[in-house]
């Protein structure tokens, strides 16, 4: 760690470190595009120039080394004018569509005018040199030319992250715009990230755009349930007057196990996880009084969709009615599994299959079975088809439920990803559908207390 003085201040960083991201650390906002913490310095922007006292011209900070006892002003009245000056230049042929722009309340370029420029553009709309509006560049990314800055974000994330190289950039001086490589359209796994990279409106989500506005979502931290890799991710959800909550997307949250991105199949399994309204009450309290003196004749299945918190639940509703308890974790998908790129995908497609085997869970069902509850949270039952047995009843978050149970986002619970990480998922919204341990409670007709040891010894 080293010592430098920005605007008269001392502030201790380290000295290997990106000044932007270093005096981000200090709530320190250096302006910038093109330089991204995944994808590294590029200094083509040139948003980030601020005055370095020894210097005699504005350097870029993103490619700018630091020094013990370095001195930088970033709000001396050259570093304004200098990033007054660059705003102007993106502003010339930028459209003054702020208004109707899906970007609007998260762009880096409208906050940076609002801060620090507010000028009147001298380029009349007329003099604005036109470019594509609307190109679809496949997998779910909608293309705008006229708002791009040319940072390239999205072309380096597809050379660095993805290995794909599907982008690149066309033409030159004021018609240069970033193109498809080669006429073909984004085919990766990974492809929702390049609208999360642009710092702009020139890359928006097929999927989101114009479905709300962003000052609208409340953004809560979860843990994805895609895989069992368990990356970080916000919630943003809205809740209109005298409706209930509805999800609108998934986007990653920088974490030591997914970095700053999420795979599309995790992103886009938000749809599987809206609120299904129906009462089972009834239902669960026939099972109940069945259970009183037919529990014999019952097992359970546990699948690996379910926390700890659950698992360890139906573990002591097994044992107080001497039912047979199994597990299942067989959701793999092989072609899931990334040879090259990010490689955060994981084959098996639930959360918590390492969590299943810790809890002694993993005993496959293999015999006919009389009377089978299935507890599984996911989008199917199709798993269930593996099994044989008379009658089955299933308990779950989705519509093919028997009994509708409270999702993985609408209830507290840990789980153990593949690296055996344990990973915490507060709920996202109140249940309206009954927890699974509150029905395994109303099922043995007392509280089922968890013992919170079980989680120090994954801990």
């Amino acid at each position: 760690m080293v010592e430098i003085i920005v605007d008269g201040e001392k502030f201790s960083v380290n000295e290997k470190g990106n000044l932007i991201t270093e005096l981000k650390k200090h709530n320190i906002e250096i302006p910038h595009f093109c330089y991204h913490e995944a994808l590294g310095v590029s200094g083509n922007c040139r948003m980030c120039l601020i005055e370095v006292v020894g210097q005699k011209r504005p350097q870029i900070a993103c490619d700018t080394p630091i020094k013990e006892g370095m001195e930088i002003k970033i709000n001396s009245d050259l570093t304004r004018a200098v990033q007054r000056g660059i705003l102007e230049l993106e502003f010339i042929n930028h459209p003054l569509d702020c208004p109707v722009c899906d970007q609007a309340g998260e762009c880096d370029l409208q906050e940076y005018y609002m801060k620090f420029d507010k000028q009147d553009s001298q380029v009349s709309l007329a003099d604005k040199v036109r470019k594509y509006k609307r190109e679809d560049f496949g997998s779910g990314v909608i293309h705008d030319a006229e708002r791009c800055v040319l940072c390239r974000r999205c072309v380096r994330f597809t050379q660095l992250c993805t290995n794909s190289y599907e982008l690149a950039v066309g033409g030159r001086g004021e018609h240069s715009h970033i193109m498809l490589m080669n006429g073909k359209k984004i085919d990766n796994p990974y492809a929702g990230n390049i609208v999360d990279v642009c710092p702009v409106g020139a890359m928006t989500s097929a999927d989101f755009r114009f479905k709300k506005r962003v000052w609208h979502l409340q953004k809560t931290p979860a843990i994805c349930q895609g895989c069992e890799r368990g990356c970080a991710i916000w919630v943003d959800s809205n809740k209109a007057k005298y409706q209930d909550s509805i999800i609108y997307r998934f986007r990653p949250r920088e974490n030591s196990v997914n970095g700053y991105f999420i795979c599309d199949y995790g992103r886009y399994s938000y749809k599987d996880e809206q609120i299904i309204k129906r009462d089972d009450s009834a239902k669960i309290s026939a099972l109940a009084l069945d259970l009183r003196s037919n529990a014999s004749k019952y097992d359970i299945l546990v699948s690996s969709s379910l926390s700890i918190e659950e698992m360890s639940a139906l573990k002591t509703l097994a044992s107080k009615f001497n039912m047979g308890l199994y597990g299942f974790s067989d959701f793999r998908d092989e072609s899931f599994q990334d040879e090259i790129g990010l490689k955060l995908r994981v084959p098996n497609k639930t959360a918590n299959r390492i969590g299943l085997i810790k809890l002694g869970l993993d005993k496959n069902l293999d015999k006919k079975s009389s009377n089978l509850i299935i507890f599984h949270l996911g989008k199917d039952f199709e798993f269930a088809s593996k099994f044989e047995f008379d009658n089955v009843i299933k308990i779950g978050s989705n519509q093919d439920a028997d009994i509708v149970c409270a999702s993985s986002y609408h209830r507290d619970g840990h789980t153990l990803n593949i690296d055996e990480k344990l990973r915490f998922s507060k709920g996202v919204f109140e249940p309206i559908s009954p927890k699974i341990c509150d029905i395994v409670s109303e099922l043995m007709g007392q509280r089922v207390e968890f013992d919170i040891n079980i989680l120090k010894a994954f801990a």
